[in-house]
């Protein structure tokens, strides 16, 4: 009996060590959230904080760590037993600087020079090597339909009127979110990558449209319960027109293909192509990202090759995982795009930290009631100090998004010649006004790192499946077991109401 009850104990011991680390970091003072706060288990092991402070780990076949060292600019470094954590919520004080000698030596630098020496610096702070990191990457794409709105000036067809026009506007979706979500390695430096996708999960399509389809059906209804045989419509926009035939409007609005159920193999082929194209598509965001590092040249982020445009002012110190740093802002000078603050370690000018967002729309266009921009472009970049005095990747951030605006007229004429009478049979005339927002945003964590042997990436072998699965409602149990950035409250909320197919 002795022994059996040790053998429980061992085991019980055994299953403590595997369960999930999970706390909110918080201000000791004011108890608010501290967002991308790093959290670290092991050397190269680690992870960062979402946007409301929340993080959660899982040790997978490990032990769970004996201490966890969390660090956030601004806050001292705390180190913790995972037994300690009260609550799942973990206080991080806020720092009190201590400024020392090297830094005082190097304390009458301008804040430009500060910057020049960490363009100077860069492939001495930064880790180059190739090596084999474990990531997740997040895509995020929001829509706002800002304004919808369809004015009848004038129209001929009975039941085609301002309260139909009116009533289709209220049913065009106001919000709509969607999110990808992969687990992958990522083999490579900063200049290649290699990505082999381990798990996947796609939160698509959240709004319904059947109302909206049921009153654009009922539109086109009456519209062609009124079009005559071998009629033709001339469909004017301004200056700009098109000719269309009857036959061809039967064609698109009448003739539906029934749907069929589709056959296991039609399925596994449709599930393969959709996994092939996740693939692709995730290796090019991840690319894309990776281009935009900070000491590149030519990028639309220019703060580095173009800093003259900039204009620097040191504002103060902060403190982060031991180390004194300054903190830096800049904003345009010259015509350039964007404003934001850098945190610059005082002893070798390495990035902690950088924070950035434009001031002004990089792109504009607008043409005959036809405008966009291109007027959201921020992002983040944490770096992590390793033991050997490298910087490493942590964590990336970019939103990208644009706006669309439509002020014009729409006419619509049939006209027909092969019945008795006017040629002009029925007139549509429309004012159309529509804006659109649309938001892109990918976050990727680095939550371990190890040593890539030498061979070239064309070597690594590239497995062709992966898990993969598209819900209309967040699961929270498809990532048990595994680490990722914790989702905020819009994606915990995420339901989709549309029950059509799923797209990549």
């Amino acid at each position: 009996m002795r022994y059996f009850l040790s053998f429980l104990l061992l085991l019980q011991v055994h299953v403590l060590q595997a369960q999930e680390i999970r706390a909110q970091v918080l201000d000791a003072a004011t108890k608010q959230p501290i967002p991308y706060a790093n959290v670290i288990f092991a050397e190269n092991r680690g992870l960062v904080t979402n946007e409301e402070g929340t993080f959660s780990y899982n040790p997978q076949k490990e032990k769970s760590p004996e201490i966890i060292k969390i660090s956030s600019l601004g806050y001292e470094l705390l180190e913790i037993a995972p037994k300690e954590i009260s609550e799942g919520i973990i206080l991080l004080k806020p720092a009190t600087i201590e400024l020392r000698e090297v830094f005082l030596s190097n304390k009458n630098l301008s804040a430009k020079e500060i910057i020049k020496k960490v363009k100077e610096e860069v492939n001495n702070n930064y880790n180059f090597e190739n090596s084999r990191k474990r990531i997740f990457l997040r895509e995020s794409d929001i829509s706002y339909v800002r304004r919808f709105d369809l004015e009848v000036d004038k129209s001929t067809i009975a039941g085609i009127d301002q309260d139909l026009m009116n009533e289709i506007s209220s049913k065009i979706p106001k919000v709509s979110d969607s999110y990808k979500e992969i687990l992958a390695d990522m083999y490579g430096n900063f200049d290649s990558q290699k990505v082999n996708i381990i798990k996947a999960a796609n939160l698509h399509d959240p709004q319904s449209t059947q109302s909206l389809e049921q009153v654009t059906d009922r539109l086109n209804s009456l519209f062609m319960n009124t079009l005559k045989d071998r009629s033709y419509l001339k469909i004017r926009s301004g200056i700009i027109g098109v000719k269309v035939d009857e036959k061809e409007l039967r064609e698109e609005f009448l003739v539906k293909e029934e749907k069929k159920e589709k056959t296991p193999v039609e399925k596994e082929k449709i599930l393969a192509e959709r996994k092939k194209n996740l693939k692709k598509n995730s290796n090019s965001r991840i690319n894309r990202l990776m281009d935009g590092m900070f000491w590149r040249e030519d990028i639309t982020f220019n703060l580095f090759d173009k800093a003259n445009k900039y204009r620097f002012t040191q504002n103060g110190y902060a403190w982060i995982d031991n180390a004194t740093v300054y903190v830096i802002d800049f904003e345009p000078k010259r015509g350039a795009d964007f404003k934001g603050r850098i945190y610059v370690n005082t002893e070798d000018y390495g990035v902690h930290r950088l924070e950035y967002e434009n001031v002004k729309p990089l792109k504009k266009f607008r043409l005959f009631g036809i405008s966009t921009k291109d007027d959201v472009y921020r992002g983040k970049m944490i770096f992590v100090k390793d033991e050997a005095g490298k910087y490493n990747l942590s964590y990336l951030e970019r939103e990208t998004g644009e706006s669309v605006g439509i002020d014009r007229p729409l006419t619509i004429i049939e006209k027909n010649k092969h019945v008795p009478g006017r040629r002009k049979q029925n007139e549509l005339d429309l004012d159309l006004k529509f804006n659109l927002s649309q938001v892109n945003k990918l976050q990727l964590v680095v939550y371990e790192s190890e040593t890539m042997p030498a061979a070239a990436l064309s070597e690594i072998p590239e497995p062709e499946n992966f898990e993969y699965e598209t819900f209309k409602v967040y699961n929270p149990d498809f990532w048990n077991g595994y680490n990722i950035i914790e989702p905020n409250e819009a994606i915990r909320n995420f339901v989709a109401l549309d029950a059509g197919e799923d797209e990549i």
